[in-house]
């Protein structure tokens, strides 16, 4: 079993916490329905969506840099946001901020075991 390192997980903890309350302050500014209204122009008439494959090594880094230097791209939200309303039986349905809000979550909490080991948690 991994020992971990408390001062690096209080940093990850720190991180992330301040990461989170970044996307919230997005949500309410705005940023997000935004972004939500050019993804659902996008899939417009499209009978295949696309969505970040988080699992891949570039997403799980690019999620690392930005929860450590808190960072927030225009790539790292629209993923959210592709990610927030994927589904085959009903596609007129389109992503929301409150949907968005619940992928970030999610998405840490998938990718968190990954995360961490990036952030030096474990020794």
């Amino acid at each position: 079993m991994p020992r971990i390192d408390d001062d690096k997980r209080r940093e990850w903890l720190r991180a992330l916490r301040r990461f989170k309350y970044g996307i919230k302050v997005r949500a309410k500014l705005g940023v997000l329905q935004t972004i939500c209204e050019q993804v659902a122009a996008e899939r417009k008439g499209k009978q295949v969506w696309d969505a970040p494959s988080w699992e891949h090594e570039r997403w799980v880094t690019l999620l690392y840099t930005c929860i450590k230097d808190n960072q927030f791209p225009p790539e790292l939200l629209a993923g959210f946001v592709k990610t927030a309303e994927v589904t085959f039986l009903s596609p007129r349905k389109q992503p929301t901020v409150e949907g968005a809000m619940d992928a970030v979550n999610v998405v840490c909490r998938e990718q968190s075991k990954a995360l961490r080991h990036k952030f030096g948690v474990f020794i």
